[in-house]
Order: structure tokens, then sequence, then C-alpha cells
């Protein structure tokens, strides 16, 4: 659950404004990562097939 939201910037863009989440048990999946990873991409091409045959 949320436990606390603070504005931190763009208030003008409402519901699309930038906010600091304080969160409580609140499950996860982090995709991206810093340096631009994609656990999604990194996933489908440790499974890819190599051969069309």
């Amino acid at each position: 659950r949320v436990r606390k939201a603070e504005l931190v910037a763009y208030e003008d863009l409402g519901p699309e404004a930038v906010r600091r989440l304080e969160v409580e048990d609140f499950p996860a999946v982090v995709c991206i990562d810093t340096l631009g990873n994609n656990l999604y991409e990194e996933g489908r091409a440790k499974f890819a097939r190599t051969d069309r045959g």
C-alpha cells in the first residue's frame, strides 16, 4: 500500500506529475534499470531459438 505520496515536479500534469512514493508491502518488479537494461528483452533473448528448422 502507498503510505505517502509527495509531489516532486510538474504539478500541472495532474496524474502524470512526478511523485515520490513511500510504500509498504508493495511487491513490484523493476524491468528497466538505471543503465537501460530491460529484463523483458534479456529474458526473450535468453530463450530465443537460434535455429529455424
